[in-house]
């Protein structure tokens, strides 16, 4: 699938953000949240993104949104449940240690990256469902981020 001049601007920028985030909260951060249900839904976090990586090294989809050539559709694991569990993994792992850790610097990052992790999901399901045939069923029988929210 080949991305016009405009999708691969985008592409670029998604990702570019979703990089220089992380960098930025690895510095503004703590890396363990206070508390032990903090801790408990950081831990979690964590463990999904080890299965949804876990799961996804069969298909050929990278960080960024676009698929590559003869990528496949994953949708067992974690992806039958929810499409894009490696973005709930981040929100799930990130959010206590901004809480946690609380101010409005840390705040506006968690907006600011929450933002951007819904921007790049729907441009990546725009690319998606172009890729894949099967996606629009797929997409009907899962949650994007989090079950029974969105």
């Amino acid at each position: 699938m080949e991305l016009n001049r405009k999708q691969r601007i985008i592409n670029i920028i998604l990702t570019f953000i979703q990089y220089v985030g992380f960098a930025v909260f690895i510095v503004i951060s703590p890396i363990i949240a206070d508390g032990i249900i903090w801790q408990l839904m950081e831990f979690l976090g964590i463990l999904l993104a080890v299965w949804a990586v876990y799961v996804m090294q069969k298909s050929k989809i990278n960080i960024a949104p676009q698929p590559r050539k003869n990528a496949i559709l994953i949708t067992n694991g974690p992806y039958s449940i929810i499409r894009h569990p490696m973005y709930t993994s981040i929100i799930v792992a990130i959010t206590p240690l901004i809480i946690s850790h609380w101010d409005v610097y840390r705040f506006s990052f968690l907006l600011f990256l929450y933002i951007n992790l819904i921007l790049k999901l729907l441009f990546e399901e725009t690319l998606l469902n172009c890729y894949f045939p099967d996606y629009s069923n797929y997409s009907k029988k899962t949650w994007r981020i989090l079950p029974c929210v969105f």
